[in-house]
């Protein structure tokens, strides 16, 4: 009980954070599918775990350490109007509570867990910023796709809204904010970030992994353009919605599953037990 009522006051400090992360979420269907993929991989860890998971609900030594970390990053925050030490300490939270629920055993995983939605945290702040830029790019790496194959492309904004449209042989395509590629790219990015930092990876292959996460997610929603326009045609007008949403469905889990692949081929670290020797006199 003592646990649980530490929880809701440290809940209650965080709340306003936690109440705009989960507006953001509802009102970004990007933002919240990359909530769901961290979520869904945390899960997925746990259940893959060669440990059975039993409940705890346990401050351990460790978990203090977790939550009054994330409570002093806070307050430095509202202090020094530091908005990252904000994101570091919702990310602290986040690994705090899953210590607290499983305990130590599974202190990777909070670890990878407090590092992602650190960056869940980010790429929430920046992802109203980062959609004209990430729809340029995503309609020059098409035009060039589309180039390579034969088919002719022009990219232009049109019209005081400036809207984004890709012309490819005279029939135009809105890149419209749903095609930036934000939802895969910090998908990408968070489930790389998840999966590098829980497992015993060494340093350089972690940088590597995470440097390439958002590179694949970029690339894989220019593909999925390219393909959604090349099929355009056969599809009609009457196909187009389902074709688009399952050309969609089968990208984006098809680059998770990739990113997993990818992780789940690096070696571990081999963790070495202390060995004692008793000297005999």
């Amino acid at each position: 009980m003592v646990g649980i009522a530490l929880w809701l006051a440290v809940l209650g400090v965080f709340a306003p954070s936690l109440l705009w992360i989960t507006d953001v979420a509802i009102a970004r269907a990007q933002v919240r599918d990359a909530a769901v993929v961290l979520l869904f991989g945390v899960v997925f860890l746990m259940r893959d775990r060669a440990e059975p998971t039993r409940w705890v609900l346990e401050f351990s030594r460790r978990t203090c350490f977790f939550v009054s970390g994330a409570c002093l990053a806070a307050v430095a925050s509202s202090v020094l109007h530091q908005p990252f030490l904000m994101m570091a300490a919702m990310g602290l939270l986040a690994g705090g509570l899953l210590l607290f629920l499983f305990g130590d055993d599974v202190a990777g995983l909070a670890t990878g867990l407090a590092v992602s939605f650190s960056a869940f945290t980010f790429l929430a702040v920046v992802s109203p910023i980062a959609d004209v830029p990430l729809r340029v790019f995503a309609g020059k790496a098409t035009m060039g796709a589309l180039d390579l194959v034969g088919a002719g492309a022009a990219l232009g904004f049109i019209g005081d809204s400036a809207k984004l449209i890709l012309m490819v042989n005279g029939r135009p395509f809105e890149v419209a904010p749903e095609c930036n590629g934000f939802g895969i790219t910090s998908s990408c990015i968070l489930l790389a970030f998840l999966l590098a930092t829980s497992r015993r990876l060494r340093w350089l292959d972690r940088i590597l992994i995470i440097a390439l996460a958002p590179l694949i997610g970029l690339f894989s929603n220019a593909l999925r353009i390219v393909i959604i326009v090349l099929l355009a045609p056969a599809a009609g007008s009457s196909g187009y919605h389902i074709m688009h949403e399952a050309v969609g469905i089968i990208l984006f889990l098809s680059t998770l599953v990739l990113i997993w692949w990818l992780v789940a081929g690096l070696p571990e670290r081999k963790t070495t037990e202390p060995q004692i020797k008793s000297a005999i006199s």
